[in-house]
């Protein structure tokens, strides 16, 4: 199976809230790139359906909506909207801030 990814994915362990259907849920993302996020099983979900997730990294708190691409036992893969130009220089702030700690 290949992978069309466009941006590089950064394994983390950041909780976040997903919101579908009027209903709120506590979830972990436990992988995040620019593009999406992989998060713990939330449930099942519909692939197409549309959801709103809200995290932080470093201060900032990020809110997008987002699109399910995928979802089984092991988790739900997102696909985030265009996501505003804040949220996309936090998230690159804080994944150079992971590969500094890593050094």
């Amino acid at each position: 199976m290949s992978d069309n990814r466009r941006s590089t994915r950064h394994f983390v362990s950041i909780p976040a809230k997903v919101t579908y259907d009027g209903t709120s849920v506590d979830a972990n993302i436990t992988n995040l790139s620019l593009g999406g996020a992989q998060m713990a099983s939330t449930g099942q979900h519909s692939m197409g359906q549309r959801v709103n997730v809200a995290f932080t990294v470093l201060i900032y708190a990020i809110e997008v909506g987002a699109t399910v691409r995928w979802s089984d036992d092991s988790g739900v893969g997102l696909q985030f909207d265009g996501m505003r130009a804040r949220d996309v220089w936090a998230l690159n702030e804080f994944f150079k801030k992971q590969q500094q700690q890593r050094r």
